[in-house]
């Protein structure tokens, strides 16, 4: 009898064991937290609420990114009521840790005078405080520092030469960093008109799981004619997956894509809709407003003037100001 248990305990231990496994292989495909591996991650791909209440939890918890990001939103006031002395208490936390960007950031408002007293010594220190870590970062091989480096080249923080900003996003890459070979695909795009280059970084920004490198890359074949893209199923199929795991923004721009005959669809009111409703999930404030639009018009959906209220009302809570006048 105990024999029996035991061979019955084994075969339990296994059993929940390979489920557990085949869980964790899905779950990039289906788990947004997971795909969400940071505040950060979660607002650039247009999930505010989950990225603010993201990034509040983990600055208590010492992550100095997420520290980063509520400074960076408090600047801003965008989403919530600006503060400049907000923004530095946060970038102060940060740069003191030495977390670059936020050394880099507390130099920018000692520029401006922003909850500080102008002073062009301070603002030259944080600055090189920040150059420096970003240097060593990238040195080390550890690419969103190359990106961040890059830029304090281009945007001329730093006074050397251009084309040195420029081969730091290369670095980034070639490190198969898909935000940088997008922030390249833009700089070949809009800087030098070579929209060659441009489409083979986007298209090297997509192949990494970048939103922002798959919608370029969608956009530039729907539009330039002599652009060729010869695994669209592929791309597509990646573009969907990405929304679906909380990359809001390509939700909309697919939504969108379907409402128009394109290189890559026909007019598909169904799927245009379906679209709309996941990045409105993801709390993607234009999301919200055009699903309330698809509701009020019986796009791709029965007509529901209730339902549309409803999404008005979401994408204006969402901080879409236009949306607030259609409740």
């Amino acid at each position: 009898m105990k024999s029996k248990i035991f061979i019955f305990l084994i075969f339990f231990i296994v059993f929940v064991s390979s489920c557990a496994k085949f869980k964790s292989e899905e779950a990039y495909l289906y788990i947004p937290e997971l795909y969400h591996n940071s505040a950060q991650t979660a607002y650039d791909n247009g999930n505010i609420i989950s990225a603010l209440n993201m990034a509040a939890k983990n600055c208590k918890n010492l992550d100095y990114e997420s520290c980063q990001l509520l400074g960076k939103v408090y600047l801003e006031g965008k989403y919530v009521e600006q503060s400049d002395s907000t923004a530095l208490k946060y970038f102060t936390k940060g740069c003191v840790n030495k977390y670059p960007e936020s050394c880099l950031y507390m130099g920018k408002m000692y520029n401006e005078g922003r909850a500080v007293t102008m002073n062009d010594k301070k603002r030259d220190e944080y600055y090189q405080m920040a150059s420096t870590m970003f240097l060593q970062n990238c040195n080390d091989n550890k690419s969103s520092d190359c990106i961040e480096l890059g830029q304090m080249y281009i945007k001329g923080i730093l006074y050397d030469p251009y084309e040195e900003g420029i081969n730091y996003l290369k670095k980034s890459c070639d490190l198969n960093n898909g935000k940088g070979c997008a922030m390249l695909g833009d700089y070949y795009f809009y800087e030098e008109d070579n929209k060659s280059l441009a489409f083979s970084y986007y298209k090297s920004s997509c192949d990494n799981h970048n939103p922002d490198g798959c919608l370029k890359l969608i956009d530039m074949y729907n539009t330039y004619k002599n652009t060729e893209l010869n695994n669209k199923a592929e791309i597509i199929s990646k573009a969907e997956k990405m929304c679906q795991s909380g990359a809001s923004n390509l939700c909309v721009y697919l939504g969108n894509m379907y409402k128009r005959y394109t290189r890559f669809s026909r007019i598909d009111k169904e799927k245009s809709f379906e679209n709309m409703l996941v990045s409105c999930d993801f709390n993607n404030p234009y999301g919200c407003k055009l699903l309330g639009d698809m509701y009020s018009l019986g796009y791709g959906v029965q007509e529901n003037d209730g339902s549309a209220l409803r999404y008005y009302d979401k994408a204006c809570q969402l901080g879409f100001i236009s949306a607030c006048t259609l409740k």
